[in-house]
């Protein structure tokens, strides 16, 4: 018996059984509670008794493990061969995202080293540490100190995702998550038990998992062993699960088989029916009548044969009232289509006004605009331009309107230098706190084209205006937009700014006052000005203007399909028959208009699936109605398969989106675990039936935040050498000098003779030497280690001292690895180039930055001194 195993196992067995590898790794799948793919794996640890081979249960070895010290070889132990393994399946397409979850020990966070420890497992095997999950217990996390928040923090900037195990189980749990950074959280199964019980546990386990799905974390319910479990968690939006009813802890080669066969689980599987929205519905089969449906009108029709006088009065009555009724519906539908343009063109200016008005905001613009620097402006100026889709170029301008620069350049005419104080936008803008939209205007360009322009001013830290980004649009491009869309469907639209300047327009009337009274009203509004035009306007609130659609009324209608054949009038004399062509045709206009409309609810599909943005449409319990190709391509699955889901399942919000014109920011892990960073914008909607509805619209903006971050690395690093830069030094000597820090020693060197080297031979030849100077102390420090250059042939670095004992050391093994390169380096020879280093012990030598920074330079000028002192003894020099 197991039991027997595990009654006998010692500390002494225990290290036998770790010596002869007889530890087992097995795994328990986490699944996507939405899709039914398995995302991550937890390395759970198994033991072979060496004596029996039965295997030895967690329970009865980790206490032995923690009481002995093993505990910190089993772990890395089991992360070794986790690691290796994950790797391996991360190949199999099913498991090209999964993650690897990993439980820590106290014992584990007292080992400084461990951030290393785990980064080189990772290394060799292959696996990305964002794909590492460390769980911590709150048993652990009432036991941090002596550093622990500091190894925690350190893996955390590696990479890996630290998530808190067992939430809701103590009294301490709200605590830790305001303490440590956790980017997840599993919900205990003492919680999960209860959900789709119903009563008082019931809602409070409800109540806990909606707190976690508010905190803007990836959230695990753990323990699932009922469908009602769920049911539940995916009623409230909960995205992942573990538990025995999809899966127990397997061994290596069933998982692998789960992952080559693509399986989902079976409680998995059966998803809830999807939700059709009504007036978007496009099933084939709805255009098709059935035989009883055919059969009614000719039976219809014999019985009003029979009533002559009653069918007559009934079918011109029916007539009138159906035609009316079919009008409504057209108009309804037409404002529809206007407001659903007007939505797409508001979102489109908005859009580009938000994004120019957080470029207006960076400090990337901030220090072109101060530094006037051309490589900075075009870099500032190619950003903006790759962030928002249709921007015909981009300007920079100083506080008093003259253009700094201009990206795409323009040969003719010149207009860079150029004073535009007199643009419609100078003065809005610079007055107002966020981008100012133009009225439309021609640019100075060969081919004068049609433009508006976006606007915002830069300001400095006291708030005076420093300058002015510009991002100008093409009104070519609005204008084909709306004239391919529309026209196709015999639609005309007119598009105008609060000026009455006509932006858009089917006629091609482009950057002319409007007349049109419609318009010129200034509300939203729909009617018919006459027995042959329908018409509908809408707000666009970016430009404070208006769009119109208009269609001719038989157009909007439908016409009726077909007449009744003269013979038959001719045969049919009287009242009676004529009242039966009456209804017929009625009926078969009225079957006509029916397909018409419906083929018509397939072409708004069509648009929602040809807008640019990814959008969703929802219930008012953001239960998902209708999703387009672009948001089924942002989350990676079928469209169709988001029917029946919450929004918020999808969409990791520290806030939660509210309607209005503000974007609230989120994240979305795709199906494949990709992470997308978006902003979402919501508008209410009325459905068909006049029920609530929403639409969610998702902007991607992890490009921008890539590119922020880029440039943000570019202002660390010396461009010479490719080194740390002051600031980068500043981080690190502040991160050393931190409680619990292992020790760390700060080190400056500077070589002496080299100016010898740049007036004799060149600055090249001196850039030379510095860059073979950068490449020894970098290879001659650890990866966590910091090496910069602070100065034209000053270095500075800040290295841990595990294996080199003391600074000094340290110091003396630096000089003369950059000594022996110096020697051997063609132009530092004919120079006699040397170095002269100094050095101190971090927190014992002092904890201020500038203080230990000027103890380690007096130190280096001490040996600069001592140096020269030899080189004039050697030469036979007095001193």
């Amino acid at each position: 018996m197991a039991s027997v195993a595990a009654q006998a196992l010692t500390a002494e067995r225990l290290a036998r059984a770790l010596a002869q590898g007889d530890l087992v790794v097995h795994y328990q799948p986490c699944y996507d509670l939405r899709t039914g793919d398995m995302v991550a794996v937890e390395a759970l640890a198994r033991l072979r008794d060496p004596d029996s081979g039965e295997l030895v249960p967690p329970s009865a070895f980790l206490d032995v493990a923690e009481a002995s010290g093993l505990v910190v070889h089993l772990d890395e132990m089991v992360l070794t061969c986790a690691a290796e393994q994950v790797a391996a399946w991360r190949r199999i397409p099913a498991g090209r995202r999964l993650c690897l979850a990993v439980n820590l020990s106290p014992a584990d966070l007292d080992d400084p080293t461990l951030p290393v420890r785990f980064r080189e497992a990772t290394e060799a095997a292959g696996l990305p540490m964002d794909a590492v999950i460390v769980e911590l217990t709150e048993t652990l996390l009432s036991q941090t100190g002596r550093g622990h928040e500091q190894v925690l923090a350190e893996l955390a900037a590696m990479g890996a995702n630290v998530t808190l195990d067992d939430f809701g189980t103590g009294n301490a749990s709200f605590d830790y998550l305001r303490r440590f950074h956790v980017d997840g959280v599993k919900i205990d199964r003492s919680f999960v038990q209860y959900l789709g019980s119903g009563g008082r546990r019931d809602r409070m386990a409800e109540s806990l998992v909606r707190f976690c799905l508010s905190l803007g974390v990836h959230v695990v319910a753990e323990g699932i062993e009922r469908p009602r479990h769920v049911a539940a968690l995916r009623r409230l939006g909960c995205p992942f699960g573990q538990g025995f009813l999809m899966s127990r802890p397997l061994p290596a080669p069933e998982v692998e088989r789960l992952l080559v066969a693509g399986a989902v689980p079976e409680a998995l599987g059966r998803l809830d029916d999807p939700v059709l929205l009504p007036a978007f519905a496009t099933d084939p089969d709805a255009h098709r009548f059935s035989a009883f449906e055919r059969l009614v009108p000719r039976v219809l029709a014999v019985l009003v044969a029979s009533v002559l006088v009653l069918v007559a009065v009934l079918s011109a009555a029916g007539h009138h009232h159906s035609h009316e009724n079919l009008t409504d519906a057209a108009r309804t539908r037409l404002a529809a289509i206007d407001s659903l343009a007007a939505e797409g063109v508001d979102m489109r200016l908005g859009g580009l006004r938000d994004v120019v008005t957080t470029f207006s905001r960076s400090d990337t613009v901030g220090r072109a605009l101060a530094t006037r620097d051309p490589e900075r402006m075009e870099l500032a100026l190619e950003a903006l331009a790759s962030s928002s889709r249709g921007i015909f170029n981009t300007s920079l301008y100083a506080a008093d309107g003259t253009m700094l620069a201009l990206a795409p350049e323009q040969p003719e005419p010149v207009v860079v230098g150029r004073s535009f104080a007199y643009r419609e936008w100078y003065r809005p803008a610079g007055r107002s706190t966020s981008a100012y939209i133009t009225q439309a205007y021609q640019l100075m360009t060969p081919d004068r084209t049609w433009a508006i322009a976006v606007a915002a001013a830069v300001r400095d830290d006291r708030g005076r205006v420093s300058g002015f980004v510009v991002a100008t649009i093409a009104l070519s491009g609005l204008q084909a937009d709306m004239t391919a869309v529309f026209r196709r469907y015999g639609v005309r639209v007119s598009v105008v700014d609060r000026h009455d300047i006509t932006l858009a327009d089917s006629g091609g009337r482009v950057g002319r006052r409007s007349t049109d009274q419609r318009l010129l009203a200034g509300r939203e509004a729909s009617g018919h000005g006459d027995d042959s035009m329908l018409w509908a306007v809408s707000a666009v609130p970016a430009i404070g203007g208006w769009l119109l659609v208009e269609q001719d009324r038989d157009e909007a209608v439908g016409t009726a399909i077909g007449h009744a054949d003269p013979l038959i009038i001719g045969i049919l004399i009287g009242t009676g028959f004529v009242a039966v062509l009456l209804w017929a045709g009625n009926d078969r206009r009225r079957r006509a208009l029916k397909t018409d409309l419906r083929t018509r609810n397939a072409w708004l599909t069509s648009i929602l699936d040809a807008t640019p943005t990814p959008v969703l449409v929802s219930d008012a319990e953001d239960q998902v109605l209708q999703a387009n190709a672009e948001a089924a391509a942002l989350l990676g699955v079928p469209s169709a398969s988001l029917r029946g889901q919450t929004v918020s399942s999808w969409l990791t919000t520290r806030d939660q989106p509210t309607t209005g014109r503000d974007a609230t920011p989120a994240t979305v892990v795709t199906r494949d675990g990709e992470v997308r960073l978006v902003e979402v914008r919501v508008r209410e909607l009325t459905g068909p039936q006049g029920e609530p509805m929403r639409l969610h619209a998702l902007i991607d903006v992890t490009p921008h935040h890539e590119e922020h971050d880029r440039l943000r690395a570019q202002g660390r690093v010396d461009p010479l050498t490719g080194l740390a830069n002051r600031i980068a030094l500043q981080e690190a000597l502040t991160a050393a000098s931190a409680p619990g820090r292992s020790p760390h020693a700060l080190v400056m060197l500077d070589l002496d003779g080299f100016k010898a080297v740049n007036d004799e031979l060149g600055h090249a030849a001196g850039d030379s030497v510095l860059c073979v100077v950068a490449d020894v102390l970098g290879s001659a420090v650890g990866a966590d280690d910091t090496v910069a250059r602070v100065g034209g042939d000053e270095f500075v670095l800040v290295v841990r001292l595990d294996e080199w004992g003391s600074h000094t050391r340290l110091a003396d093994s630096l000089r003369q690895r950059v000594q022996a390169a110096l020697d051997a380096h063609p132009f530092a020879l004919d120079g006699r180039v040397g170095a002269s280093i100094g050095s101190a012990l971090i927190g014992v030598d002092g904890h201020d930055n500038d203080e230990l920074l000027r103890l380690v330079d007096q130190r280096m000028y001490v040996a600069k001194r001592r140096r020269a002192g030899r080189n004039r003894r050697s030469e036979g020099l007095p001193n």
